[in-house]
C-alpha cells in the first residue's frame, strides 16, 4: 500500500544524498524504505526516549496568550512539508504504529521523521528553540556525516 511521510527539507535532502552516496560507492541500490526501516531500527536500539529527547526542544515555549500546545501539535525536529512516498505492507504499517505507540509520540508520521533526522548522516535539524547544542553532531547518532 502505497504511504507518504511528511519530514523537513533538510531531511529530505539528507535523505536523496545518502541513497545517492550509496548508488556511487557501488553498494546495493537503497529505496527510501530501506532508509526509513534502518532509522527506525537505529532509533530503537538507541532508545526511543533519546531520540524523542533530541526532537524536542529543551524546555517548552511558554505563549504570552493562551495555553502552550498539545503534544500532538507539538513541532519535532524533522518534520515538515516535504513528502517521502514509499510502499508498505499492512505488516510493516502495524509494527510502525506499535513503535509509534511504544516511543509515545503522536503520530507514525513524526516518528519516521524524528527517526530519518537522528539517523541520517549530515547535519540534523534542531528543535524549533533549541539553539546550539554543545558537541556539534547528535550525541549518540552516526558518525558518517
Amino acid at each position: 500500500m502505497p504511504v507518504s511521510f511528511a519530514v523537513s527539507t533538510g531531511v529530505r535532502r539528507r535523505l536523496n544524498r545518502a541513497q545517492a552516496k550509496a548508488l556511487t560507492t557501488g553498494q546495493k541500490r537503497k529505496g527510501h524504505l530501506e532508509f526509513i526501516f534502518d532509522a527506525l531500527e537505529h532509533a530503537h536500539e538507541v532508545g526511543w526516549d533519546t531520540v524523542v529527547a533530541f526532537a524536542l526542544p529543551k524546555a517548552p515555549s511558554r505563549r504570552r496568550f493562551g495555553a502552550n500546545r498539545a503534544p500532538k501539535d507539538r513541532e519535532y525536529a524533522g518534520t515538515g512539508s516535504e513528502s517521502v512516498y514509499v510502499r508498505m505492507t499492512e505488516e510493516e504499517l502495524d509494527e510502525i504504529e506499535l513503535a509509534t505507540a511504544e516511543a509515545k509520540v503522536p503520530d507514525r508520521n513524526k516518528l519516521v521523521a524524528i527517526s530519518l533526522n537522528y539517523y541520517l548522516p549530515g547535519r540534523k535539524d534542531r528543535p524549533e528553540g533549541a539553539g546550539r547544542r554543545d558537541g556539534g553532531e547528535a550525541s549518540g547518532a552516526k558518525g558518517n556525516g
